[in-house]
């Protein structure tokens, strides 16, 4: 399964942004900044669309909004709600910023989904006049001497009180970076090491043991800010097999939009067919000697019975399809894991290594 986060800068029907989302071909998809979706995303995502207008800082709508789709069914909607009157009527007036409901994808199990679009101007200040901040104050230290939105996100999901067995994915364009404390101080780690109180992992981070930079700088283009995230639950970051952002040249360099996409890729829970099966199974596989310090074992298609060399076909269409892509040295290629292995082809030769554990 594939889930995509992306702040797509505005972008109408005819932006090429919906060009790179159609081939990035996510099975979820948790977008802000959507002017217009053309026909063909529609039809793509058929009945699995919810989209709200944002609102502006006046509080009247924006002319893009948020939105989630999935290549399946939206189930039901997903309230999100405090015990505070005051926090619920901010979640209300924020309802196009935070869209959420629960999706169930193709083949795969239902999914809690919360695409965020957090500004980068706080919660007016003349309506929280004499407000007790307590609510926030149980996840962010304090003194909190203003109120973000997503500060309200993480009070709404304080009060469900997660369990790290359901399957949840939180993304978006948070407008907060660990590394805006470097100029402000703080604020911003705080926000992130509350949604980990909470229970939630950052996929790009964890994933790739790093701060991975997601926003270019409209002043000096500097690309130093990682101000999207995509936050799972357990359950979710327990089957995560890669996570990477887009393409800096195509998305930055043809200004398509100032964020690059989160695309991440989760095991497939559904059971594997069974011609693949019989391939991976039934056929030795011989470990490369000649690049022993990459270790990995192949099959050669030439070396296969007629009935194994269909299943080899097969099953290179197969990683095609709903495979992900990383790069081997100056190249790319299409792997798909099953279980332990990972498992890619090199014209005529199946490859396999096993995956790296997740600490």
């Amino acid at each position: 399964m594939r889930v995509i986060s992306w702040n797509m800068r505005k972008a109408t029907e005819t932006s090429i942004a919906w060009e790179i989302l159609n081939d990035l071909n996510p099975d979820v998809a948790l977008l802000q900044e959507v002017a217009s979706i053309p026909n063909s995303i529609k039809e793509s995502f058929k009945g699995g669309i919810k989209f709200q207008k944002a609102v502006g800082k006046t509080g009247k709508p924006q002319q893009f909004g948020t939105a989630i789709f999935v290549k399946g069914t939206i189930v039901s909607e997903l309230p999100l709600s405090s015990e505070y009157d005051w926090l619920n009527r901010e979640l209300k007036h924020f309802a196009g910023n935070i869209v959420a409901c629960v999706v169930q994808p193709k083949g795969y199990s239902k999914l809690k989904t919360i695409s965020v679009y957090s500004p980068a101007w706080p919660v007016d200040p003349a309506r929280l006049k004499g407000i007790d901040f307590t609510p926030i104050s149980g996840v962010l230290p304090e003194p909190r001497p203003a109120v973000w939105l997503i500060e309200l996100v993480l009070a709404a999901l304080q009060n469900i009180k997660l369990r790290r067995s359901e399957r949840w994915l939180v993304g978006g364009d948070f407008n907060t970076s660990e590394t805006f404390d470097f100029t402000w101080g703080s604020g911003n780690r705080e926000i992130l090491d509350g949604m980990s109180n909470l229970g939630f992992t950052e996929c790009l981070r964890a994933h790739n043991h790093k701060l991975t930079p997601t926003f270019r700088n409209p002043k000096g283009g500097k690309i130093i800010h990682q101000i999207d995230h995509l936050f799972v639950a357990d359950a979710l970051f327990s089957k995560i097999q890669n996570c990477t952002t887009g393409d800096e040249a195509t998305i930055f360099g043809k200004s398509v939009s100032d964020h690059l996409p989160i695309i991440a890729d989760f095991e497939n829970l559904q059971s594997v067919p069974s011609y693949i099966e019989k391939l991976i199974t039934k056929n030795r596989w011989v470990f490369a000697k000649t690049m022993a310090e990459i270790p990995h074992y192949y099959i050669v298609r030439d070396n296969l019975s007629e009935n194994d060399k269909k299943r080899f076909d097969e099953f290179d269409v197969f990683i095609k399809k709903n495979g992900y892509t990383e790069k081997f040295y100056s190249k790319q290629y299409t792997y798909y894991n099953i279980r332990n292995y990972k498992y890619w082809v090199i014209e005529n030769i199946l490859n396999r290594a096993l995956l790296e554990l997740k600490q």
